[in-house]
């Protein structure tokens, strides 16, 4: 089994773990999200592979790894709009259409969960779009966070609808102050719970 290791990223809305397998991202999910206990488990599973955290010094070596955290510095800055990086999706054939339908959403605009189960090319599927929106391992390159409700409401996010909020705000060029409720940093100890 493949011993693949996790870095983190302080975003400005939280904190990211990165994580890359042969040279393709293959994680990049909010460290306090509630999706990336069972994102990890299917990741390791589908993947065959044993996420590892580094030591506190260690600097990550991957050049993917490297490159995600560059570009998204960029995006934070608003100086980039669409990723350009190797990344590995591990689901079915549904989750990948789905997945893929996100990748096509424009930067700044946001679509509903029918009209991303319709691109997907199953349109009476909208529960099910939801659900693999939530299981996308790879957040902000992969932007699920452009899917809303119908009626235009925000709705669940694995990093939580203030960062949500901050991410659709960031793009839309019209940021407002950095919501008031940002989620504790998690501690240490528990990334390695989740983990091992």
């Amino acid at each position: 089994m493949l011993k693949v290791k996790i870095y983190e990223y302080d975003s400005p809305c939280g904190k990211l773990w990165l994580a890359a397998k042969k040279g393709k991202l293959c994680l990049c999910e909010w460290a306090n999200g509630k999706n990336l206990k069972n994102n990890i488990a299917r990741l390791a599973k589908t993947l065959n592979i044993e996420f590892v955290m580094p030591t506190d010094t260690e600097k990550p070596t991957s050049k993917v790894i490297v490159l995600a955290i560059k570009q998204l510095r960029q995006y934070f800055c608003g100086r980039r709009k669409r990723f350009s990086l190797p990344y590995l999706m591990a689901g079915t054939e549904f989750q990948q259409a789905v997945w893929k339908s996100l990748t096509d959403i424009p930067y700044g605009k946001s679509i509903s969960y029918a009209t991303i189960a319709t691109q997907a090319g199953y349109p009476k599927a909208i529960r099910a779009a939801a659900n693999t929106c939530g299981n996308n391992a790879i957040a902000i390159i992969i932007p699920c966070h452009r899917v809303i409700g119908s009626n235009t409401a925000l709705t669940g996010y694995s990093g939580g609808l203030g960062v949500k909020r901050y991410l659709l705000d960031l793009e839309s060029n019209q940021q407002r102050l950095p919501f008031k409720n940002k989620a504790p940093k998690a501690r240490k100890q528990n990334y390695y719970r989740i983990v091992k």
